[in-house]
């Protein structure tokens, strides 16, 4: 490796499928996987070099310096708003994670997975979900610093639909690993994706990956909504030049009902 490593999603960008990609590959070559939220307290002694620091919402707090460090290279994955939406609010009436089932401190509301579940219509569940989750990790993509010369960013949906890797070599040689470890990590990628070995097995995780399931989802209703809590996201991330997708949609839901 010609340089340390930092790789940093946000939540339904692909955060299980590349921290399992990482994991594997930083095996491969010998270097030292490091969670940036496990280790937060202790992470300037957790890094040691080789490493491959893995952050799984984009935000670094008082560690922001080790994205200065000029022995590090960074890959930031970022998905379009409209399918995070999606991918958050299914995963979210069904999971675990101990944040959605605990009771807010110091606020007598329900859970969130309970106050979602709850509401009556999958729209009102969209909608309360791009409120209160998919809310923040909109404004995350948004505030990230793009223009970061050890940084490549890159989009969900380049990597979903990267069949021949040759976008995920390319990232590879960005990041700083040698030929010769190249191959373990095009091996990783395709061992841990759901087109590759994975897709052969259950992935309890992932619904399907797909991307542009909004296409399919969205109402006229929900896509107003949506542009009403964000106007401007869609533009700043470069997923749309303009409002004209709405009309799309507006179009194909009259075809529907004809």
């Amino acid at each position: 490796m010609k340089h340390n490593v930092v790789v940093t999603t946000h939540h339904k960008t692909g955060t299980v499928w590349m921290s399992t990609v990482f994991k594997a590959i930083a095996r491969s070559v010998g270097a030292n996987y490091v969670d940036f939220w496990t280790q937060y307290d202790r992470l300037e002694r957790a890094l040691r070099p080789p490493f491959v620091l893995f952050n799984h919402d984009s935000t670094f707090v008082r560690h922001a310096g080790v994205l200065r460090r000029p022995d590090v290279r960074i890959l930031h994955l970022i998905r379009d708003p409209r399918d995070v939406l999606i991918s958050a609010m299914h995963y979210h009436r069904t999971a675990e994670e101990p944040w959605l089932l605990e009771r807010p401190p110091g606020n007598d509301n329900a859970p969130y997975r309970e106050r979602l579940n709850a509401l009556p219509t999958e729209f009102d569940q969209y909608v309360f979900e791009l409120e209160n989750s998919t809310s923040s990790t909109i404004e995350a993509m948004l505030d990230w610093q793009y223009d970061r010369a050890n940084c490549l960013n890159v989009r969900y949906e380049d990597l979903w639909q990267d069949r021949s890797m040759e976008l995920w070599t390319r990232i590879l040689d960005f990041l700083g690993f040698e030929e010769s470890e190249q191959e373990a990590g095009r091996t990783a990628f395709w061992a841990n994706s759901l087109f590759g070995t994975a897709g052969r097995t259950q992935r309890s995780h992932a619904r399907s990956g797909e991307a542009a399931q909004w296409r399919h989802k969205f109402t006229p209703d929900l896509a107003r909504a949506f542009v009403e809590r964000f106007p401007e996201a869609l533009q700043e991330l470069g997923y749309e030049k303009d409002d004209r997708w709405i009309e799309e949609i507006e179009r194909e839901a009259m075809v529907h009902q004809a």
